[in-house]
């Protein structure tokens, strides 16, 4: 029990100390004042949110090298992002306005919940692409073009993904 709790409070020290730092970044300026109110709503995020965000079988992110490895996903979807806008913005600009749109399904290639829902929200925030539906067979996902709905089978971002689980295991 006593190796559980402390298991528990290195998370809520992880949590909080990131929610601290993305506080502090986002703060205008930095004062007493915002780092006083930062620590208060850090640690109130970390307490209402701990039945949550610390499910051991579902995210195990919450070590150093995990979150390091979290934070090369997020590098690696930025950069998915500009690239999809880029395409997106060739095609809205073109006069003839090349689109194919099409409504696939994609197989679900992960097993934790935390996964199938990172990697949907990752297909949505990229541009040309909206993921519709999920459920236990796969992913409905809407793409702009038919090269974009191809793309979608072993994707960068699913395999990235993929990666992410099986670190976690």
């Amino acid at each position: 029990m006593k190796e559980k709790l402390s298991f528990l409070r290195k998370r809520h020290l992880m949590l909080f100390i990131l929610l601290f730092l993305f506080w502090m970044m986002l703060s205008p300026s930095i004062t007493v004042k915002s780092a006083l109110v930062g620590i208060v709503v850090s640690l109130g995020v970390v307490f209402y949110s701990k039945d949550i965000v610390f499910n051991e079988e579902e995210i195990p992110l919450f070590t150093f090298f995990r979150i390091g490895k979290f934070f090369s996903f997020i590098a690696c979807l930025v950069v998915e992002i500009v690239k999809a806008n880029i395409q997106v913005a060739k095609i809205v600009l073109s006069p003839s306005l090349p689109i194919s749109p099409k409504v696939v399904r994609v197989p679900v290639k992960f097993q934790k919940d935390f996964d199938k829902v990172l990697y949907a929200n990752a297909v949505t925030l990229t541009p040309g692409t909206l993921t519709v539906d999920l459920d236990d067979d796969g992913y409905i996902i809407h793409a702009l073009t038919a090269e974009a709905a191809e793309d979608l089978n072993d994707s960068v971002m699913e395999r990235r993904v993929r990666k992410l689980e099986e670190d976690t295991k």
